[in-house]
């Protein structure tokens, strides 16, 4: 059974929106309580941006930089990915990346799901 083009975009977007929170909470930047929707909300106004800019600037910074996606046998993919989650961390106003291992994780966090949910590779 074939997917719609439409599905994948829809489960990328939301895979984005959903991984910038859900990795600051595992990673414990709420504190040991649940967070409320007021804490979240920066993180979760980043991961819509990020989706869009998956969805927009990825797949042309994936194309330009391909030489060196082949040298490194796809690695750079993840470059693109944590400069993309930088980028737009500083465009929101109340979040900030924490830390380069925070970009790590949620790049993998979300390329991982993206991967087994939507058929991205």
């Amino acid at each position: 059974m074939k997917r719609k083009k439409g599905g994948r975009w829809t489960i990328i977007f939301l895979c984005c929106t959903l991984a910038v929170p859900t990795v600051a909470w595992i990673m414990g930047f709420y504190g040991d309580a649940a967070p409320t929707l007021n804490a979240m909300r920066p993180a979760l106004l980043t991961g819509a941006l990020l989706g869009i800019a998956h969805l927009v600037l990825r797949p042309a910074l994936r194309l330009l930089s391909a030489p060196i996606g082949c040298l490194t046998l796809g690695l750079f993919g993840l470059v693109i990915d944590v400069g993309l989650l930088y980028g737009c961390g500083a465009l929101v106003e109340g979040f900030a990346v924490p830390s380069l291992l925070y970009a790590v994780l949620t790049a993998t966090v979300i390329n991982a799901v993206c991967a087994v949910a939507a058929g991205r590779h």
